[in-house]
């Protein structure tokens, strides 16, 4: 059992339940399909030699979608049969039928029984519960129940309400209503459970029903929503994510979700991927860095345990740039001074301080005042008429034979720990690494004077090739890959991600003088382990789910869409988990710091954030380091806004209703009447009976052509009818033609010479 199921069990004996209703579709039946209309794809792609038809898969599918909601806008009710939608498309009977076949045969193919929901199921059945199945689906009962349940044999025998067979649906309302009237049922006894917050939640409450919900804490349908706008590939894994997102999350903060729902994939694939490329090597051993091997190792762990692969060592090896820096430092070089201090004038938050400590100075009057300042800031300031960054590096030559000294020392060191702990050798082992400028495994190979079999990096930026003449690395985001500059965001802001891939555990700072030479770290970061476990957890239930139903091989292209949008497109939710979180750099000062602040968004704001935004879209990098996740600060100031510059909220019908909703509110209208009985009037519906509003007449301009008919329990009539009939209030529920019909209605209303008819809309 899982935490939901669980959790169901426990209220049906606390609320005296007898009758439980489970919605079917993303409930106890999933595909294995990004989003259901993919099923259209394959289903054409599987009949595609047997007819001559000039479509593509991708332009039927198009049609397909196109001709549903054409069929049910003529439907009185809204709710039609794949018969009726088949039949409606342009080809001929013989066509129709082989695709109407085909469709149902994709359907059982790319669909499997969710064994948890079948699993309560079954609890429920044994206890006495009565068990039913309530859907809003244009397939019949019969057809879903061979479709879907022929594995099942008893699920064939439970009632089962589909709103294509009875005229009603369940986003109304209607639907519960006449389950209630033929079951005979008290609602106060009854528990609905299904995915959908409106259909599945809020209208079975209506109706006085106990709900419970599989859904986590983020919004899943619109962040699946945008992905499959953004990005046209396949996301076959998107069952996985929403099993373990909504299954498991139970008294855990949203950093569950987004190591279940977002990072999920997206580690699993690049788990696979270091696995493949190790084993192509003919690697022995995976050497996971520190601190992201507090991530990277159990991941690949679980990946070469469900894969059934022995002989292939996973190690983590604990090595920071700090730990590996100054070992890697080559002191036989003409140079390495200067160089060593221009590398460190371009460390970002390496302070005085950290120079002081690092070249043994003695501590005097301009430590004491200059401590916090950047170094890279001294070359600006003045300390008795001299450059303070010449004084500085002037003082550290002092100590260059002590310096070397150390130097020599800490390779030694590093040596030992490798040879005691690893106990592979390099040659023999692939490196793992977040990225993005390779140093760690660069400066690994330097130290031990070999090269490993490769270096591996989850992305990359241009810097790794400032070793390309001793350094090899291969990166999951690529080249190739990397369409949409995804690398460079990364490289951007790394804060975004690193946070839970390197764990609440401190960075590594060097190695100890013991004969192990153990690796000493700073102090860990006990704010970030709530958020870091719960990530922990979602993943490993996301890798779970995932191999429990066989899902498809998840390819680095198919994660990419999962990326783009967490970068760019943040929620709410998600940016607010980085208000929380602490963020350590793994060399300078060990210092860690917040990564989302008040004053950082008020900055934005005070831009203002039009401005901001544009100045960031033409120049990445602008406040690097002071704004580390700039798009996360926006959504925490306007939810919506990266929304709208990507042109989403154009395509967001969901989005349109609740926005029409909230102006309804504002403007304390009651009783209305509502001009267009489409898609959008359908979805108005639930909020309509949520908020107890009245519509007292529904107007289409469909009625003033064909004449009055009834949709979802509304008579439509034309606009002349509705005007003669003293109606005073309109609300528009459409976006394309909202002008026209506003220009419509004030046109007729002043030939009628009734008083200005109040129009609200988009």
């Amino acid at each position: 059992m899982t935490p939901f199921t669980s959790s169901v069990l426990a209220q049906v004996q606390k609320d005296g339940i007898t009758t439980v209703s489970f919605d079917i579709f993303d409930t106890i039946v999933h595909r294995v399909v990004g989003k259901p209309t993919d099923v259209f794809v394959a289903a054409y792609q599987n009949i595609e030699d047997e007819n001559t038809l000039p479509l593509s898969a991708f332009e039927y599918k198009e049609l397909r979608e196109s001709t549903e909601q054409s069929v049910k806008r003529d439907a009185p009710s809204g709710e039609v049969t794949l018969e009726e939608i088949i039949s409606a498309l342009p080809f001929p009977q013989a066509t129709q039928q082989r695709l109407l076949t085909a469709e149902l045969a994709t359907e059982s193919a790319l669909s499997f029984i969710n064994q948890d929901i079948l699993d309560l199921l079954n609890a429920l059945v044994s206890n006495g519960t009565n068990v039913l199945f309530i859907s809003d689906m244009y397939l019949s009962a019969e057809q879903i129940r061979r479709t879907f349940f022929s594995s099942c044999s008893h699920l064939v025998t439970l009632p089962l309400y589909v709103s294509s067979e009875h005229g009603c649906n369940k986003a109304s309302g209607q639907l519960f209503e006449h389950v209630r009237q033929s079951e005979k049922l008290d609602p106060s006894g009854w528990l609905h459970i299904g995915d959908n917050p409106v259909s599945d939640g809020e209208m079975a409450k209506k109706a006085g029903i106990h709900a419970a919900l599989l859904r986590g804490v983020l919004n899943e349908s619109e962040i699946l929503r945008h992905e499959s706008s953004l990005f046209s590939v396949q996301q076959n894994f998107n069952a996985a994510r929403l099993i373990s997102a909504s299954h498991y999350h139970q008294n855990r903060s949203a950093a569950f979700d987004v190591g279940s729902f977002v990072w999920g994939p997206i580690l699993l694939s690049f788990a696979d991927w270091a696995i493949d490329k190790a084993l192509a090597t003919q690697s022995q051993s995976i050497l996971c860095l520190m601190r992201e091997a507090e991530v990277f190792a159990p991941i690949i762990e679980w990946r070469l345990t469900q894969r059934g692969i022995s002989g292939l060592n996973v190690k983590k090896l604990y090595a920071s740039r700090k730990s590996t820096f100054w070992p890697a430092i080559d002191t036989s070089e003409t140079h390495w001074f200067e160089d060593l201090i221009y590398v460190l004038v371009q460390r970002r938050g390496y302070s005085v301080q950290d120079f002081y400590r690092d070249f043994h100075l003695d501590e005097d009057d301009i430590l004491t005042r200059y401590a916090a300042v950047a170094i890279r800031d001294t070359d600006g300031l003045f300390e008795q008429g001299e450059n303070l960054l010449k004084l500085l590096t002037e003082n550290a030559r002092g100590k260059k034979a002590q310096l070397s000294a150390y130097i020599a020392a800490q390779r030694s060191r590093f040596t030992t720990y490798y040879n005691a702990n690893i106990k592979t050798s390099l040659s023999d082992s692939v490196v793992l690494d977040l990225g993005n400028g390779g140093t760690i495994p660069h400066h690994i190979e330097a130290i031990m004077g070999m090269q490993s079999r490769a270096n591996l990096l989850f992305y990359s930026s241009e810097r790794i090739y400032r070793y390309s003449s001793k350094s090899c690395y291969s990166s999951f985001i690529n080249v190739q890959s990397d369409t949409r500059n995804i690398r460079q965001l990364l490289s951007r802001s790394p804060e975004c991600i690193e946070p839970f891939l390197v764990g609440d555990c401190g960075t590594v700072i060097g190695y100890g003088s013991d004969e192990l030479a153990s690796p000493e770290q700073a102090e860990g970061l006990p704010e970030n382990s709530q958020y870091v476990n719960d990530f922990f957890a979602g993943l490993k239930h996301f890798f779970d789910v995932y191999h429990q139903y066989q899902l498809p091989t998840i390819e680095v292209d198919n994660v990419l869409p999962v990326l783009y949008r967490y970068l760019q497109l943040p929620t709410r939710v998600e940016a607010e988990l980085f208000t929380a979180i602490q963020h350590q750099d793994n060399f300078g000062s060990n210092d860690m710091y917040p990564i989302i602040t008040d004053s950082q968004v008020r900055e934005i704001v005070e831009w203002p954030l039009e401005g901001f935004y544009q100045e960031f879209c033409q120049y990445p990098k602008v406040k690097v380091g002071k704004i580390h996740w700039p798009q996360a600060a926006i959504a925490l100031t306007d939810e919506k806004f990266l929304s709208r510059q990507y042109g989403l909220l154009s395509m967001d019908t969901d989005g349109d209703v609740l926005n029409l909703v909230e102006r309804v509110l504002e403007q304390n209208w009651e009783t209305f009447s509502v001009y267009g009985a489409g898609l959008f009037f359908e979805k108005l519906l639930p909020y309509v009976k949520k908020y107890n509003l009245n519509i007292e007449q529904v107007i289409d301009r469909k009625a003033e052509i064909s004449g009055e008919y009834d949709v979802a329990g509304f008579k439509v009539q034309s606009l002349k009818s509705a005007l003669a009939g003293g109606c005073k209030k309109i609300l528009i529920s459409s976006f394309a033609f909202k002008d026209e019909i506003a220009r419509n209605i004030y046109e007729q209303s002043s030939v009628t010479s009734q008083k200005p008819i109040e129009i609200l809309s988009l």
